[in-house]
């Protein structure tokens, strides 16, 4: 599967023909379910990407603990029409919280650190913002955000300007809040960036290597995973895919101050080997490989915390650095998604059957498209429906019957307004003296859902339900401008 970085150039010309020719180059290894799948996503992707709006993503599956097969779709960049590849470089986002737990883990399974001892016994005072709450902030609270710190988000620098460094952006001199407890630690789910800043500094305090030198070192060369980087100019330099917001324009590259959050860059084999190294490989590996023990992976992936706020639609817990879930047929799920700007990706894998799926995308507009790549895996593996691809099925259903119910509403009224119109008893009278309250009310109705709408909800509908989100809005402005046609045109004799 690995491949080493002097290999990447090589790899690269194979990889633009495998771009343009839609063929993995995992296929000879791609048999039973794994066929069945590629067929299906090799069918369905490309239409789901025109439908949804997406340039590219890129796809990995495991099976039986290995990645058994790969493959990409669309575009990296919508300008050059450079094809998306299995070994372009993405931003995989919040995964790498993930990986940093392995980086976390090893520190504790070396004895380094405990997982209940307090951030302050390692991090000198000085580097930390005040507070009063710092011997509460253990290890495992960062991990499982637990600690109370706020959910930042850090500023975006372009690829050329100077950035601010940890200790800075720690203290809040980055686009966030200061990394410190704004709830009682130990009390809630309260996800945070900040939380993870900090862990990338207590590595770097107790090793006294640069965080991405010890990830390097500690994690993706002893699992593989030989593209990975947080060098921004490494990735731009082997063709890091363009990130696209939810209209389409290009994001130009950026770097944020802390990197542990979210500033991985690698490709989805990348990704896809370390989802795999998580459980039992059919050659008899235990998971962990050769960076954890089994029994620090089980603690990785075992529930710390229910979920709250959005996070609980996409799994009921959160692990160590894992969302974690019990599927209704009693097998528990480990995942993890990344969301940044112009970019959502997802894994999902069960452990206990061995099987896993990686999914990087390059936009904004894309999680819709994750859910029903989600929805065709379970199928084709007989798991139970995950989270996510539940919740998207119902929310999906609920916007439909909303285009529905607002057709048929929209409808009624407006055969109700051109038959009153047309028989005389409403006329246009805007400032009419009859039933002047009621319409005004109607009228300021009207105006106020179209300004929520368009304002305020469909930005937010449109990243979640794209093409649907649309129909939601063009329906409901149907209904909102026949009601504000009624209290313009009123009725001037009451029935």
């Amino acid at each position: 599967m690995g491949y080493s970085r002097r290999d990447y150039l090589r790899r690269s010309s194979t990889a633009a023909v495998t771009g343009i020719t839609g063929i993995s180059l995992l296929s000879e290894r791609t048999t039973g379910d794994d066929e069945d799948l590629a067929s299906v996503l090799d069918d369905r992707v490309p239409t789901l990407l025109n439908r949804y709006d997406v340039p590219g993503v890129a796809v990995a599956v495991i099976t039986d603990g290995e990645v058994s097969w790969a493959n990409a779709y669309g575009d990296t960049d919508r300008e050059t029409n450079r094809p998306m590849t299995q070994d372009t470089l993405c931003r995989p986002q919040s995964i790498t919280k993930s990986i940093t737990a392995w980086g976390v883990m090893a520190l504790v399974e070396r004895g380094e650190i405990g997982l209940d001892t307090a951030v302050s016994e390692y991090i000198p005072a000085a580097q930390l913002p005040d507070s009063e709450a710092w011997d509460e902030v253990t290890v495992r609270r960062l991990l499982s955000h637990t600690a109370g710190l706020p959910e930042g988000v850090y500023t975006n620098y372009s690829a050329v300007s100077p950035v601010p460094s940890l200790e800075e952006a720690i203290c809040g001199n980055a686009g966030t809040p200061p990394a410190r407890p704004a709830d009682s630690p130990g009390t809630t789910f309260r996800y945070s960036n900040p939380g993870y800043a900090l862990l990338e500094l207590l590595i770097e305090e107790v090793t006294g290597q640069d965080y991405a030198q010890y990830m390097e070192t500690t994690v993706f060369e002893p699992l593989g995973m030989d593209t990975a980087t947080f060098d921004l100019d490494e990735a731009l330099q082997s063709g890091l895919a363009t990130s696209h917001e939810r209209s389409g324009e290009a994001v130009e590259p950026y770097r944020e101050a802390p990197l542990a959050h979210g500033m991985l860059y690698a490709t989805v084999e990348d990704i896809a080997t370390f989802v795999a190294a998580g459980m039992p490989a059919a050659d008899g590996r235990e998971p962990g490989r050769d960076v954890l023990r089994p029994e620090r992976v089980t603690q990785l992936h075992s529930k710390e915390v229910e979920t709250t706020g959005f996070y609980r639609y996409a799994s009921d817990a959160y692990g160590l650095g894992h969302l974690v879930e019990t599927l209704p047929d009693g097998y528990r799920a480990v995942s993890h998604g990344g969301q940044g700007t112009g970019t959502w990706t997802w894994y999902h894998s069960v452990p206990g059957t061995g099987d896993g799926i990686v999914i990087l995308t390059n936009s904004e507009r894309s999680l819709r498209l994750i859910a029903a790549i989600l929805k065709e895996w379970t199928d084709s593996r007989g798991l139970a429906t995950i989270s996510l691809a539940r919740t998207y099925s119902r929310v999906e259903t609920a916007g439909r019957i909303g285009v529905g119910v607002l057709g048929i509403a929209g409808a009624g009224l407006a055969w109700l307004l051109g038959r009153e119109v047309r028989n005389g008893p409403r006329t246009f009278a805007p400032v009419a003296e009859h039933s002047r309250l009621k319409r005004g009310v109607v009228a300021s109705v009207a105006v106020v859902l179209l300004v929520f709408w368009w304002g305020l909800a469909y930005p937010v509908a449109d990243l979640f339900l794209p093409g649907l989100a649309h129909l939601l809005g063009g329906s409901l402005s149907f209904v909102a401008i026949l009601l504000f046609l009624m209290a313009v045109f009123p009725r001037m004799i009451d029935e």
